[in-house]
């Protein structure tokens, strides 16, 4: 076993080191001993411009099972240095669903110009998945699984998918028993079929109680299923409980990815829709829109300071402490927001439990703000000798650390629950109220306490 890794380990430098040097041919002969994951994660961090003769050295059918994994824009640079002719081969095989993420990434006038290349059962199928909703499960489902009829023999099955592997056909751990009309039976897994009498019919020991998803349902509640149970995949019905496509593992682990960097970037004022590919111009028209709205939204603190002007004007230093207890308060808002969206993406809370978050967040944050209110008085003291200085920035960094992890821990739930996106409100909510709250118990208590502090 070891030394089967490390051979994997060395063929995995290797091409890395053959993409460097530009050596196209070294490195397609070395990609037969590797995997269309491990060739995914080589491709994204090699040189670009051997990223296209690498993928067009492989087979048509390796490329597409490779691209399947990659960035669509990347796919879709692949596809544009192509000829009409091999543009064809590479299309045709792709999935349906693959392809219609493409289209999704495509200009509405260059869609036609690829839309064109289908296949007659590409096209069907691209427009069945085109019907549904891009966040259902219809928009994500698999056309490409296997079935059986329920009198046919496990003999059949084996069959059925020893074929299907010799085609590389994906999606074959289990087969999906049906009816005449298409309608779900039962499923049995390939390791069922490798144990049972090859002459028993499917019927006989399929196992008839499954977990299902619907065509209209949400795609990430039911990836959220599809995680937890630990199936490969989970078959999708329509609304006359006829099989239509599945939604598998991997789909499910993309989805609930993308909705978690969704709900951190968003948070950080980018868009989900960018990647590492996504070009300088566009990334500055997601960007700058956030970045300029973050500007207005502080300037609320910048009024707050501006109205305690004459007491900063008296004493100096309180200006010097000002940073710490802004950005720690931030700091702390942040960790309580990432918990909070992280654990709603998972599906470990609903948005209707926001009380008992804000009594975790009220414990943590009363705890915390002792601790570091304590610990920033002292610093403050030793710095400028004087009690009153170093308890009024204790009081305010404490308050402030209190109120930060609340708002950061639940606000996301309120959003949520008000039917509002909690990832592209919360972010900027979030740091101009600890901003604001920060200032004004800051140089409040600064100036009720400004003859004591002076005198």
């Amino acid at each position: 076993m070891l030394l089967d890794n490390t051979r994997l380990q060395g063929d995995i430098a290797k091409l890395k080191e053959n993409l460097e040097k530009g050596q196209i041919d070294k490195a397609v002969k070395l990609a037969e001993r590797l995997s269309n994951r491990r060739l995914v994660d080589i491709i994204v961090s090699a040189p670009e411009e051997a990223v296209i003769p690498f993928l067009k050295g492989l087979s048509w059918q390796r490329a597409a099972r490779v691209a399947a994994w990659l960035p669509e824009e990347l796919t879709l640079d692949l596809m544009e240095n192509l000829i009409p002719a091999e543009q064809q081969e590479f299309i045709s095989r792709l999935d349906s669903d693959e392809l219609t993420d493409l289209l999704d990434h495509l200009p509405e006038e260059e869609r036609q110009k690829y839309i064109s290349l289908f296949l007659p059962d590409q096209q069907e199928e691209v427009e069945q998945l085109a019907e549904y909703a891009r966040d259902s499960v219809g928009g994500h489902m698999e056309k490409e699984y296997l079935t059986i009829h329920q009198e046919q023999t496990a003999r059949d099955a084996l069959e059925k998918m020893r074929q299907a592997r010799q085609q590389q056909i994906d999606n074959i751990g289990y087969i999906y028993v049906i009816d005449e009309s298409g309608g779900l039976k039962g499923v049995a897994s390939s390791q069922m079929l490798a144990f049972a009498d090859r002459n028993s019919a499917m019927k006989d020991f399929m196992i008839t109680r499954l977990q299902v998803a619907r065509v209209d349902e949400e795609a990430v509640e039911a990836a959220r299923v599809l995680r937890y149970r630990r199936y490969k995949m989970l078959p999708v019905l329509d609304k006359e409980d006829r099989l239509v496509g599945v939604l598998t593992l991997d789909t499910a682990i993309d989805l609930l990815a993308e909705e978690m960097t969704g709900d951190f970037v968003s948070f950080a004022g980018t868009s989900e829709e960018e990647s590492f590919f996504t070009n300088p111009r566009k990334a500055i028209k997601m960007r700058l829109p956030w970045m300029v709205a973050n500007v207005f939204l502080n300037l609320g603190a910048v009024a707050v300071i501006s109205s305690f002007e004459a007491t900063i004007a008296q004493i100096a230093i309180l200006a010097a402490f000002l940073p710490m207890i802004t950005d720690m308060g931030g700091n702390v808002g942040i960790q309580a927001l990432s918990v909070s969206i992280r654990s709603m993406a998972l599906g470990e809370v609903q948005p209707g439990e926001v009380a008992r978050e804000l009594k975790k967040e009220a414990l943590i944050g009363l705890f915390n703000g002792a601790v570091l209110g304590g610990l920033f008085a002292l610093l403050a003291f030793l710095l400028e000798r004087n009690p009153l200085i170093g308890l009024v920035a204790g009081m305010a960094l404490g308050i402030n650390v209190l109120v930060a992890g609340i708002v950061g821990g639940t606000l996301p739930f309120i959003i949520k629950k008000l039917g509002r996106d909690p990832a592209m409100m919360t972010g900027p909510f979030l740091t101009t109220i600890t901003d604001i709250t920060g200032v004004s118990i800051y140089l409040g208590l600064s100036t009720l306490l400004l003859l004591q502090i002076l005198g």
